[in-house]
């Protein structure tokens, strides 16, 4: 029975120490909050006054007007485009800042972070940009069914490539698959060149056969 007691009482003893470490601990922790909050409505507030800067300078000058000729295809505005920019690098300023002040010690995992961050995005980006290129090729220009369909295949064996690269598979699986893609783009390529220049002459020697 005593040794219960005894046990129940180190028990609690443990458990009120943890409980006041924590608090000392949230209590420490309350300036470095409060300065990373502070940092954060100030990047807030500079990118909603960067945002109507920017919407009024190309609403003056009617860039969206000027440049949809040329991007009809997007599903965005260039001023989209420009402040989403904007608004990425302010927040990784942001971030960097709130590091280097509250936490300096983090500041080398916080840049491999960013770093795999803007690799992801710039992959999606190309992907889109390829097919909004495609897009804008095949409505300019008249192209068969069959035809669009094998440059949609080349452009997805060709997005293959950015995307093994920001995986987590090993150097020499990555250098395999890529070899692999690239090999088979070029033999796509070849017999669609294949065909496409000689498919008349082809056409004809079967019939005659």
């Amino acid at each position: 029975m005593d040794v219960l007691i005894a046990f129940n009482g180190t028990s609690a003893e443990i458990l009120w120490q943890a409980f006041k470490e924590a608090i000392y601990d949230l209590v420490n922790a309350i300036p470095s909050i409060l300065l990373a909050l502070a940092i954060a409505i100030v990047y807030v507030g500079l990118a909603i006054l960067l945002n109507r800067v920017i919407r009024g300078i190309f609403k003056v000058f009617h860039i969206d007007e000027f440049l949809k000729p040329f991007i009809r295809q997007a599903p965005f505005s260039f001023t989209s485009l420009v402040i989403t920019l904007v608004d990425v690098g302010l927040a990784m300023l942001a971030i960097y800042s709130i590091v280097l002040i509250v936490f300096p010690g983090q500041l080398h995992l916080t840049s491999l972070v960013v770093q795999y961050a803007t690799r992801v995005v710039s992959v999606v980006f190309l992907i889109l940009f390829i097919f909004m290129a495609l897009e804008a090729i095949v409505e300019r220009i008249r192209v068969e069914a069959k035809m669009r369909g094998f440059i949609l295949f080349l452009i997805l064996l060709l997005s293959l490539v950015p995307i093994l690269d920001i995986t987590a598979l090993s150097s020499e699986v990555k250098s395999a698959l890529a070899w692999g893609v690239s090999i088979g783009v070029g033999l796509a390529i070849g017999v669609f060149a294949a065909w496409f220049f000689f498919h008349e002459i082809l056409e004809s020697m079967t019939k005659r056969k």
